[in-house]
């Protein structure tokens, strides 16, 4: 796969030549190259460490996994016209269904070269369906298939006769890198979808790959994290500063334009004046600029600024601990499965681009509550195991009267399913919150499927002063460890009904084998056909679906979706006071 080569020599060239930008790396005098990322490094260390990233064993196993399927695959060519296939379904049938001709050909090729071993799957050409792609299970069958078409004995097909020849695969173009906001749009996916639908496993993870976090850039904003402690320190001599990670960027399902949220602590019987801490962060800390205050209903309020070096923004919240014991949480089920994380980065980026189009942010379900809906789904379907079973905990945790405990050793759960892959994942996903879940009664939770009206009643019954009632909403999903916060209680009516109709519209897209892109952005302007469905099964008691008005729109306690999206996890404390979502104590009373 690496390619060690050397450039001719640059001596006979002028500095101008040398100098040229336009040039490839071959040009310029690279030595060291690898073929299968296209990329060249200035020297063997570079290189080893391009060989050990996450893009180039990426790349790796797509071309592994390419060159598998076509070992497996024949190429049929000369297929029938449409017209010849609409005429065979009328002679036999009496008439013909418009939009089912390729299920037809599909079982007419199955008859023909299912004789000559089991067929996995048949892809036909989009565009025009003149060829089409024949996968056996194992190479051998591939080959007894072209040795009868070498032989003539493969029969003709619609009367015309078929050329057959082995499966060839164009070299595989390298992981795309996606770098801004602006990239992160539909037309780029498409196109990523559109490189490998074939084979959407590959195409998924190139997806992945395009909207995630590299390790790279995650080292990079613990670095800056690190820094930006150490110059506190120098400042706050005696207020033991420690800022730790959480949110997305700390469990890695950030995507590539999300900020980094921060908890900040200091030591105990001490207090921190914000004010101070804002004139350091602009006078005395190396790279910091543009720092200003963010309230935050129901959260207090976050210190954002941007540091220049690592070119991210930060939300600072003082002693968040709920949000930190999230994000213990998250990452402990991520390590469970490495499927987990690239699934739920592809719904998080999947609800940005079909909501977030329609809607306003802050009335769409926020990343931290997609991910819940994902891990509740996963526990659902049992694909993921309880990490709340009282007799596996072994270290109990209170956070502000709240038990924080779940399973910290996953050696003591079951190991997962291998049969799984992110498609079907996705297309249980969408099944699941498009057909099965009952918006009207239940509540996502990923302590199981739990009754709304119960969970409501039962805030009633057991709220103290860090918490507040369970807020009705048409969507309710459950904090992990504040049970009677509704992480979706600012979730609009429209918003849902929209969700659940997309969710629909991307599993028949799916049932029905259309290209992969269609599926997975199904409800963007311009592939919204068929997701508007009658709303009469969320109407129903306004009390139950609607509740208060309030928690729909202009609610004063609506947690709002900062650019770190994890709203679930930002409980603002200052000093060793605390105050949970919904706590109505002022910002004044917390700093006296």
């Amino acid at each position: 796969m690496v390619n060690m080569e050397t450039s001719p020599s640059n001596k006979n060239q002028s500095p101008n030549n040398k100098k040229h930008k336009g040039r490839t790396g071959k040009e310029r005098g690279s030595k060291f190259y690898c073929s299968t990322c296209n990329v060249h490094c200035p020297n063997e260390t570079t290189l080893q460490q391009h060989n050990s990233g996450k893009k180039h064993l990426g790349n790796v196993a797509n071309v592994q996994r390419r060159d598998k399927h076509a070992l497996s695959s024949i190429f049929v060519g000369n297929l029938p016209k449409l017209a010849q296939i609409r005429a065979k379904m009328t002679e036999e049938m009496g008439s013909f269904v418009e939009g089912t001709e390729n299920d037809k050909l599909k079982a007419d090729l199955t008859a023909l070269f299912g004789s000559y071993g089991e067929i996995v799957k048949i892809i036909i050409d989009k565009k025009h369906g003149s060829y089409c792609i024949i996968e056996y299970k194992t190479p051998g069958m591939a080959q007894v298939a072209l040795s009868e078409y070498q032989a003539g004995k493969v029969q003709p097909f619609y009367a015309k006769k078929l050329q057959i020849k082995s499966r060839t695969v164009t070299e595989i173009k390298p992981l795309r890198q996606i770098r801004t906001e602006s990239e992160l749009d539909k037309d780029n996916i498409v196109a990523l979808l559109e490189e490998a639908d074939d084979d959407p496993v590959c195409a998924l993870n190139m997806v992945d790959a395009a909207i995630s976090v590299s390790d790279k850039v995650r080292r990079q904003h613990q670095e800056a994290c690190t820094r930006l402690q150490t110059q506190l320190n120098d400042n706050f001599p005696f207020y033991q500063v420690a800022l730790n990670l959480y949110g997305s960027a700390a469990t890695g399902l950030a995507l590539r334009d999300s900020d980094l949220d921060i908890s900040l602590t200091v030591g105990k019987e001490k207090r921190l004046d914000r004010d101070d801490l804002i004139r350091v962060l602009k006078e005395k800390c190396t790279g910091v600029s543009h720092v200003h205050v963010i309230p935050a209903p129901g959260q207090g309020t976050i210190t954002r600024f941007l540091d220049g070096i690592s070119n991210t923004t930060f939300d600072i919240l003082f002693n968040n601990r709920l949000g930190v014991a999230n994000t213990a949480l998250i990452n402990t089920v991520l390590s469970y499965d490495v499927r987990i994380a690239r699934f739920i980065r592809l719904v998080v980026y999947w609800r940005r681009v079909v909501l977030g189009a329609r809607f306003p942010k802050q009335c769409t379900p926020s990343s931290y509550s997609i991910t819940i809906m994902c891990l509740h789904f996963l526990q659902h379907k049992g694909f993921l195991p309880d990490f709340f079973q009282t007799s596996l905990i072994t270290e109990h945790k209170m956070i502000y009267d709240l038990d924080c405990s779940f399973i910290t050793d996953i050696s003591k759960l079951p190991p997962p399913s291998q049969d799984l892959n992110i498609p079907e994942l996705l297309a249980g996903f969408w099944s699941y919150y498009g057909a099965e879940f009952n918006v009207e009664t239940q509540v996502v939770s990923m302590r199981g499927v739990l009754n709304k009206s119960e969970v409501e009643e039962t805030s009633r019954e057991t709220q103290h002063h860090y918490v507040t009632l369970f807020k009705p909403a048409p969507l309710a999903v459950q904090d992990p460890f504040v049970p009677t916060h509704n992480l979706t209680h600012n979730v609009s009516l429209e918003c849902v009904i929209f969700f659940r109709d997309v969710c629909r519209s991307a599993t028949s897209n799916w049932s029905k084998g259309a290209p992969l892109y269609t599926w997975m952005l199904s409800g963007i302007s311009g592939n919204s056909a068929g997701i508007s469905g009658d709303n009469s099964s969320l109407q129903g008691d306004s009390s139950s679906i609607q509740g208060d008005g309030s928690s729909i729109q202009g609610d004063n306690n609506v947690s709002m979706d900062t650019e770190g999206e994890e709203d679930g996890n930002k409980t603002p404390v200052w000093g060793e006071e605390s105050v949970s979502v919904g706590n109505k104590r002022s910002v004044e009373e917390m700093e006296h």
